[in-house]
Parts: C-alpha cells; structure tokens; sequence
C-alpha cells in the first residue's frame, strides 16, 4: 500500500489524467483522483472532501476552462491548497506568469519526474502554513481572552514608560481615577499627574525600584480626575526586562482602598460604641448604691417635722432623685435590652420629653405646636420610643437656639406603603436654619456631631437602632432656602411583630 493523496485534476483528456494516475503509483502514492472540466464542477467538488484536498492540480488551457481560472476560484474560497499548473508546452513566459497568478509551481508533462518533487515540496509548505496559522489563531484568541479579561476586571491597571508617561489602562483605571482610554492615548496622563502632590517622591521611587523588576507595594493617595483623592494600595512588575531600560514598560496594579479603610474606621466606631456602653452601664450601676442610700435618707427625713417650705423642697427634691433613678434604670436596661414591649401612649410620651425642654423652649423663644390625631396606643418599649423622641426633639431645639421658632409635633394614622401594614406617623419638624446634602447623608452615622464639643453624634444612631428594632422606619427631609427647616416623620406599626423582607427598618433622606 502506498501513501494516500487525495488529488482534484482539472483535465480534460483521460489519457493524460491515466497518465498521471501512473506515475504517481510508481512514485509510491495510493492516489485518489477526482477529475474535473469545468468552474462548477471545480467548486461542488471542492465541498466534497470534508477533511481537504492534498493537491490540485491543473492543465494550463481546457476547451471551456483553464488552469489560471481555476486558481482565481480557488483564491475566492477558504481553502488553502497546494496548487501547480501543468502544460503541454511551458514557456518562460507562461511560467512566469502563472508563478505571479498564484500557482506554487508549473510542471510540463513531458518532464513528470518534476512532478512528484514538486508534489512532495507544497504538501509540506502547505503543512507548515497551517501549523503556522494554527499557532496564529490560538495567539489571537488568547490576547483576545487576555484583554477581556484585563478590561473587564474590578482591578485598575495602567502601563507606562519608564518616564512616568500611562501608555494603556484598562476599564477599571477610568472606574477608580475617571481618566478615559483617549485621555490616556494622547499621552497627558502621567504616573506623577495622578499621585497626590505630597507623594510625587513615592512615585519617583516607585519608577526607580520597578524599573528592574518587582518592587514593593505600596499605599498611596491617588487624584482622580476630578480632583478628589483616593487611597489606593500600589505594587507594579515590569513587562519587558529583556529589552534595554529605556525601552521599559512597567504594568501597576491599583487597588481602592476606601472600602477597606471605611470598613476599619466603622470597626473601631463600633468598638467604641461598645465601650461606651458598657461605661454607661457601669456608671448607671455605680450611681444606684449611693441613690438607695439617697432615697432611704429621703424617706427619713419625711418622717421628721417640717415647715410647709421644708416639705415643699423635700418632695421637689423626691421628685428630681426619682427621675435619676429612672435614667439609671433605663440606661442599664438599654444597654441589656432587656424591657419588655408594653402598651404605649405616644401622646403621654411626646408630653413627658416636651416637659423635659420645656425651660429651654421658653427661655430660647420656640413655641411647641400640638396637632395630635386621634391614634390608637401601640406596643412599644416606651423608655426607648421616649429616647427616640427626645433625641428629635432636643436636636429641634438645639437647631433653633439662636433665633427662635416653631416646633411641630404630629401624630396621624400611618401606614407602610409597601406592605399595607397600618400604624402610627409621628412629625417633628423645626424651623431651624436646616441641613446641606452632605450632612443630611451623615446624621445617623456613629460619632457624627455638627454641635462640637457639645454633641456626642450617638442620638440619632441610637434612635434609628431602636427604630429599626420596632421595625419601624424614619424619613428625613430638610431645607435650607426659605422655608427653611427640618421635618423628621416616624412609622412605627402597631403590633412589631416579626419583621417580614419588605418590613425591615427604612430610611429615607431628602432635600
């Protein structure tokens, strides 16, 4: 058995086609030959074959064909096939055109022993150019999947030269710092532009240490396009060592930081927070000691005679130690969370905390106005509702301290538009000087105060918890054009229940 070839003969005389069908098994070829006269026939032929042709090979003029015809189909189709003309009479001329058309070689029948040289010649280059294109495919589809995915990662990368000048960054470079891919390409984007000022040393050094290879990370403040700044965590390789240093390109990794040190910054508020309750719960426990020895003594000295003055003092004090007993109590419960849900009267609460600012209010000029609905009472931890409402309305008041005005306070029938769930709405609104965007966004976080020294920033972060425990919710809308003011609106349900997807505790911040 000789070795397989699988020929497709554009011929028009048998005799020759046998011919060749000859010398080729002498040659030690098994051929299979499939002769064609025609265009048409030439292209259903050439679909035949699934695996592919070997060899094409074609008689240089053909009654209603020709070899230079057929190799001008062939370069219209996807094939990559060895193709030699062949002719009676070869001149130098018909060679040499046929070799500028295309064909890989010209052979004369009456010198066959070219032929199978020729034959043994093309099928290899013909090999080689598919291994080749092969190779070139894979190449391309792996930039291809390199590049997506170096676009599309989270992770900012940028490449620049050794002189500081961004050649390329990626999607993620314009995520973090806004400069586009344009703004890169006509080179205004420098390694030193997008480093903070303070920093420019950094990045001098960064250049100088990456220029031979790793270099260390690095944690820096980067400008965005826009001006703000942004810490980022920086470590960089270069691409090239191979090529001389000014030939260089360096590829660095950005990382955004500002979650991270957000979330270490919220870490250690928290700690704090933890801190200070259990300070808080220490004090309040400390301070009962000395208030049951306080009381007894009080007790006693009711027992003696007193003058109506006397007595009028002592029960003003029995008053005033009984409300601090009562601030312990609820501080130790709050910090145990351990009071019990109860039936509770909004109204009772909103008049006990306005008793509570009431010299504050007349002496700052602020007149309290009541428009309270007809509500039912709700189950609620009253001490912690009380706190709620007293962290609004003392902050009402603290906002219209230096000129006066109006406190609003508002109960109606409320009910969450989401669910449907029926309950109690309670206003308080001022008409202080009002809150910008950037507070507005700010108030119920832990440790934010615009009172200075005189605020703790923990009010308004503990009332949404406690809202947020009765699954209730709270909106926020404030101005600061006349009508200027706040207007602080509370929903708290009826029955808390368990909380349902749709129920949880909701803010809602607005101009």
């Amino acid at each position: 058995m000789g070795k397989p070839l699988r020929v497709l003969l554009v011929e028009d005389n048998a005799d020759d086609a046998f011919l060749l069908e000859r010398h080729l098994r002498r040659a030690g070829y098994t051929p299979q030959i499939t002769r064609v006269e025609t265009a048409d026939a030439m292209v259903q032929t050439l679909e035949q074959l699934a695996e592919g042709w070997d060899i094409i090979l074609a008689d240089y003029s053909l009654p209603n064909f020709s070899a230079p015809e057929a190799l001008r189909l062939l370069k219209h189709t996807r094939y990559d096939v060895p193709f030699i003309m062949m002719s009676g009479a070869v001149s130098e001329e018909t060679a040499v055109a046929a070799m500028r058309a295309g064909a890989h070689d010209y052979v004369s029948k009456q010198n066959l022993a070219r032929l199978v040289p020729a034959i043994e010649r093309e099928m290899k280059e013909a090999e080689e150019r598919h291994h080749k294109r092969t190779a070139e495919r894979a190449l391309r589809s792996s930039e291809e999947r390199f590049h997506r995915l170096v676009t599309a990662m989270p992770l900012a990368l940028l490449i620049s030269d050794l002189s500081g000048r961004v050649v390329y960054a990626n999607r993620g470079v314009e995520r973090l710092l806004g400069y586009s891919q344009p703004e890169i390409e006509d080179g205004s984007v420098t390694i030193e532009r997008i480093f903070e000022p303070a920093a420019i040393d950094t990045a001098n050094s960064l250049l100088h240490t990456w220029s031979s290879g790793f270099g260390e990370h690095y944690e820096v403040d980067c400008v965005k396009r826009d001006g703000t700044i942004v810490p980022v965590l920086i470590g960089a390789a270069v691409l090239n060592p191979e090529n001389p240093l000014q030939d260089r390109q360096i590829a660095a990794f950005l990382v955004d930081l500002t979650e991270q040190k957000r979330s270490h910054q919220i870490l250690r508020n928290t700690e704090k927070l933890a801190a200070a309750g259990r300070l808080a719960a220490s004090v309040a426990h400390e301070i009962n000691n000395p208030l049951e020895a306080v009381t007894n003594c009080m007790y006693l000295l009711n027992q003696c005679q007193l003058d109506d003055k006397g007595r009028q003092y002592l029960q003003l004090a029995q008053h005033e130690l009984n409300r601090v007993t009562h601030i312990t109590t609820q501080t130790l419960r709050f910090y145990r969370q351990s009071t019990r849900a109860t039936e509770t009267n909004i109204h009772e609460l909103l008049e006990t905390v306005l008793a509570l600012y009431d010299i504050r209010m007349r002496a700052q000029n602020i007149q309290a106005l009541r428009e309270f609905g007809n509500i039912p009472s709700i189950v609620a931890h009253d001490g912690e509702i009380r706190q709620v409402l007293a962290n609004l309305i003392g902050n009402a008041v603290d906002a219209m301290q230096s000129d006066g005005g109006k406190l609003l306070l508002r109960t109606r029938i409320g009910r969450r538009w989401k669910t449907g769930q029926h309950g109690v709405a309670i206003t308080v609104a001022d008409t202080g000087p009002g809150m910008d965007r950037k507070t507005r966004d700010r108030i119920f976080e832990p440790f934010f105060s615009t009172k200075g020294l005189t605020g703790t920033g923990l009010g308004l972060w503990i009332s949404l918890e406690i809202l947020s425990k009765h699954h209730g919710s709270v909106q926020v809308r404030s101005r600061q054009m006349r009508p200027h003011g706040t207007v602080f609106r509370i929903f708290l349900p009826l029955q808390p229940g368990e909380a349902s997807e749709h129920e949880e505790s909701e803010l809602r911040v607005s101009a």
